[in-house]
């Protein structure tokens, strides 16, 4: 019969924060294996041994079912563990996927955003509601304004609102930012250099700013 050894291996330090991983060694025919939570590849060599070993004789059926339970049962225990969230820690946000604007025309928001912005119109079906895309490539951060009308179900009034929405441009030049704006019938935008205040066609607050200028780290606030 082969032996079972209990050991609990350490997790790298770049994993620390993580619970240690629960190894199993077995001792078997052909020498010492051993069973870790996670690592398919390992895991598959394993399993692909034990069916070799089973099939030259060299291990017995009582054996060989003990071992690929053993085996599924870690395997198991390592997967629940990795979807779990860390206890008392929240998710790790990666960004702000998309924002949902509802507005009476959603035709009219469509066309100022994608003008003002350059945003992509995607998804438009001439049923109420389109998406905008802008940013990086949808696999790489990119978002998306949801621009709709209110709809059979509209939502239900909030005590807290976003007043507004900031869109940051590379390569800023308060000159030609402010000749760009003009030429739309912006004459006169409120805020600051490098961070200009104008109104869509709903009188929503929309923030024009310098991507370098507008950072929450440099700026404090």
């Amino acid at each position: 019969m082969p032996r079972w050894v209990w050991r609990v291996l350490p997790m790298p330090s770049v994993l620390a924060t993580r619970k240690p991983l629960l190894s199993r060694q077995i001792d078997g025919p052909s020498g010492p294996v051993s069973i870790h939570q996670g690592g398919s590849g390992t895991m598959e060599k394993f399993i692909d041994r034990l069916i070799r070993q089973f099939e030259s004789g060299a291990l017995g059926r009582r054996e060989f079912c003990q071992m690929l339970g053993i085996a599924a049962a870690i395997t198991a225990a390592g997967g629940a563990e990795a979807n779990a969230a860390p206890a008392g820690r929240g998710f790790k946000g990666l960004g702000v996927n998309h924002v949902s604007y509802v507005c009476p025309d959603y035709t009219k928001a469509r066309d100022f955003y994608s003008s003002m912005f350059g945003m992509q119109v995607v998804n438009d079906k001439g049923k109420g509601r389109a998406n905008l895309a802008f940013g990086p490539a949808p696999d790489k951060g990119g978002n998306f304004l949801v621009v709709h009308n209110p709809g059979a179900n509209p939502p239900k009034p909030s005590e807290a609102i976003i007043d507004h929405v900031a869109y940051t441009i590379s390569n800023w030049d308060e000159g030609k930012v402010r000749g760009a704006l003009k030429a739309k019938g912006f004459d006169k935008p409120t805020g600051r250099d490098g961070s200009l205040h104008v109104y869509d066609p709903f009188d929503y607050d929309v923030q024009i700013a310098n991507a370098v200028q507008e950072n929450a780290f440099r700026r404090g606030a």
